[in-house]
């Protein structure tokens, strides 16, 4: 009897292991949880093994070990995905989890074996051998981490997946306890014949509990698969049967009636009926029961792909949520399905659609549950999650909870057994009720998993068709503002275009009115200071000198109008060439030179160690930019130094200035590169400045397809403009040789 039993276990955890697996064949957690089913199957075959077979009862016995060596990684393994499908182990870690296994598995057969077999006249005797404490220490380490994982998923988990790994909890401990003691302790102290047992007893309380979740809390969602093959199983037995009645009756017909006994005319005609009626004879015996149990399938994405359609073919909201209601019932096989949405004005859900046999006093459930259903919602944090009946019950009696107490009397009271939210982003606009299965059956994962994408599309289709009743309403005030606003916006184009003009001439003026007398100017002041129209006396110089600093100033200023003109009107020409940086950067510094020098500041070029190499730029408008940001850092540095630097990247060749100047803070570093915009308090500094120089800096690197920037500590602490240039520009290179117009 007790064989049988075991027998029956075995086959029972093999189909177990079985379904797990292509219930999901991509999901790592089905994987891991059939693994661990299939260890312990090899367990308790051995040792069944073992017992029956009394001719190779040492080799079975010796063989019986490699449960108790693969069982605790693969324990450990599943601790470690659980509940997460999707995730993923890198196969490295995998290898080493079951490196000791593998390493232990080689032993099984040698002298430095884990039991020592031996046929006494009573019977079998096992004992402890050389690397059974190799084993212990495994199984203690593995299944006791394992432990640890779950309890500490179980504190982070909530609801239903909290339930789920209790349940798993318990049926390793109990299964481990079990094996533990049948096993590694009683072996020691008693006889070895204890672990006959161990398998069976281990076997059992682990199914018992699975086999609960399983039913109860959808663990792995098989419920559905279990009862599909049971099905299928009951119909094909039906069916054989049937046509083995027939081949019986057909062979008699043609010995009776036809004097004719041939097998094979017997089997030709039978493979007819079959090939002709089978496929007809399993679908109405399938329909047959599915209209007596309610227990029809239906292909998910068939039915996604159908709501899909028919939500996105109408923007008539009675007729989308009758649709909705009455399919949902249809498909799920529930009592009834009702369906309430937010009502903007009233600040209330009111019922907009049902189908089924619905209590008629649910017609105040929007005021009376739906406070509560927020509140669970709040209180949880799972504002998205499907409120199952059972499950808020089970969650209660672990935490009891007056909100929660009030939503179960409810749900109760009206025979809900899933409130389905109704999200459109983070806005809850409706709920669904559902009853119970006419089945009887729980909603599986797979049916929470279709109702949520339901509502996902029924609250976007929904929330559509509230809009375009709202739409048509004011439709005629927006034609009226609209036309209203374009009048307006016809006047500012027009007060832009002649502000734009304005602009434009003013350009026009410091192109050609100021540009042509300022350069007179400087060449002049520039004779008379070199002494071409005679020496210029000693209090003559200093003012001269001044004035041309001015000059020099007020050019300046044109050409930084004109760029931002030429920039902003895309009449900005570039004249991309092969640069070495170096030189570029070392013609400025020591233009630079003498003015920091004057200063008493610190001038450094730190040269790279390895040559660079050439990059595709403007020269002219690259050395104005390296200029501004050297120049910059000599005006704006009293004390210190200042460090220029070129560094080649993987990427990226990058020019740096760092400084030992003011400094900027947090909030100034965005505003930098804009027109017209200086830092805090510069201008106490350097006076003259216009705020120009970086915005058009910023302008002409980003034609160059690169990155300026700045970091800063703090005020006062110096800071750090950089330049990155790309090392390959392909789109650059096209255009060497050519001037390229900004587009």
């Amino acid at each position: 009897m007790l064989v049988a039993v075991r027998i029956l276990m075995i086959i029972l955890f093999f189909l177990l292991s079985v379904f797990i697996y292509f219930k999901d064949r991509k999901s790592n957690l089905n994987k891991s949880y059939s693994l661990v089913i299939f260890t312990g199957l090899l367990w308790a075959f051995t040792v069944l093994m073992a017992d029956v077979d009394l001719d190779r009862v040492i080799f079975w016995s010796q063989l019986s070990v490699l449960g108790p060596i693969w069982i605790p990684p693969s324990f450990l393994l599943f601790s470690l995905i659980y509940p997460d499908k999707k995730y993923f182990v890198q196969i490295k870690k995998i290898v080493l989890l079951f490196l000791p296994s593998l390493f232990l598995t080689f032993f099984i057969f040698t002298k430095y074996n884990i039991i020592d077999v031996s046929i006494q006249e009573w019977g079998t005797d096992y004992k402890p051998g050389i690397l059974y404490l190799f084993v212990l220490l495994l199984f203690v380490i593995y299944i006791g981490y394992s432990i640890y994982n779950l309890l500490v998923k179980a504190k982070r988990f909530k609801g239903l997946e909290r339930l789920q790994i209790l349940y798993v909890l318990m049926a390793i401990i109990l299964a481990a306890t079990c094996g533990f003691v049948f096993n590694f302790i009683l072996p020691i102290f008693f006889s070895g014949q204890s672990s006959v047992y161990g398998p069976t007893v281990s076997m059992f309380a682990f199914f018992l509990f699975t086999t609960y979740a399983v039913l109860k809390y959808r663990l792995m969602d098989i419920r559905v698969i279990i009862r599909r093959s049971a099905v299928f199983t009951v119909l094909v037995i039906f069916i054989t049967a049937l046509y083995a009645i027939l081949a019986y009756g057909l062979g008699r017909m043609f010995t009776e009636v036809f004097g004719v006994q041939s097998l094979i005319l017997n089997g030709v005609v039978m493979a007819i009926l079959v090939a002709i009626g089978f496929e007809p004879l399993k679908k109405m015996l399938s329909e047959a029961t599915d209209s007596f149990l309610f227990k029809a399938e239906y292909k998910p994405q068939e039915v996604l792909a159908e709501f899909a359609d028919r939500l996105s073919s109408t923007l008539d909201l009675e007729s989308l949520t009758s649709f909705v209601v009455t399919k949902s019932a249809d498909i799920m096989k529930s009592h009834f399905v009702s369906l309430f949405l937010l009502d903007e004005n009233k600040k209330a859900y009111v019922k907009a659609a049902e189908a089924g046999k619905v209590k008629e006093e649910q017609s105040v459930i929007d005021s009376k549950l739906f406070g509560k259903v927020s509140g669970y919602f709040v209180g949880l944090g799972r504002e998205r999650d499907i409120i199952v009946r059972e499950e808020i019950k089970k969650i209660n009696e672990q935490a009891a909870n007056p909100i929660l107490k009030v939503l179960i009397e409810q749900l109760d009271r009206y025979e809900v057994n899933l409130i389905v939210p109704m999200y459109l982003r983070d806005k809850l606009v409706g709920l669904m009720f559902l009853g119970d299965k006419k089945s009887g059956d729980v909603y599986s994962m797979e049916d929470l998993r279709v109702l949520e994408i339901v509502a996902g599309q029924s609250a976007v289709a929904m929330q559509n068709a509230q809009l375009f009743e709202e739409q048509k309403k004011f439709a005629v005030h927006l034609k009226h503002e609209v036309e209203k606003a374009t009048k307006d916006l016809q006047l500012a184009n027009v007060q832009l275009k002649k502000l734009d003009k304005a602009k434009s001439e003013f350009i026009s003026i410091a192109s050609h009115q100021l540009r042509t007398p300022l350069t007179v100017i400087k060449g002049y002041i520039s004779m008379i200071e070199q002494g071409d129209f005679g020496k210029v006396p000693q209090p003559i110089s200093n003012p001269l000198d001044k004035v041309y600093k001015s000059t020099m100033r007020i050019i300046g200023l044109v050409e930084d109008l004109l760029n931002i003109s030429r920039i902003e009107s895309g009449r900005m020409k570039y004249d991309f060439t092969s640069v070495n940086m170096l030189d570029l950067v070392t013609e400025v510094y020591d233009e630079l030179s003498q003015t920091a020098k004057n200063k008493g500041l610190d001038f450094i070029l730190e040269k790279p160690e390895k040559p660079l190499p050439s990059i595709i730029v403007d020269r002219d408008k690259i050395r104005e930019v390296v200029m501004n940001l050297m120049d910059n850092a000599v005006k704006y540095t009293e004390s210190g130094f200042i460090k220029i630097k070129l560094e080649k990247g993987d990427h990226y060749l990058t020019y740096s200035v760092t400084d030992s100047g003011r400094g900027l803070e947090a909030d100034e570093i965005p505003l930098l590169f804009q027109k017209f915009s200086r830092a805090k308090g510069v201008q106490l500094v350097h006076t003259e400045g216009t705020g120009l120089g970086l915005y058009i800096a910023k302008q002409i690197v980003a034609k160059h397809g690169g990155e300026i920037g700045v970091t800063s500590p703090g005020k006062d602490k110096g800071a750090t403009f950089f330049i990155k240039f790309k090392l390959e520009n392909h789109k650059l290179e096209k255009l060497v040789g050519t001037v390229a117009k900004e587009e």
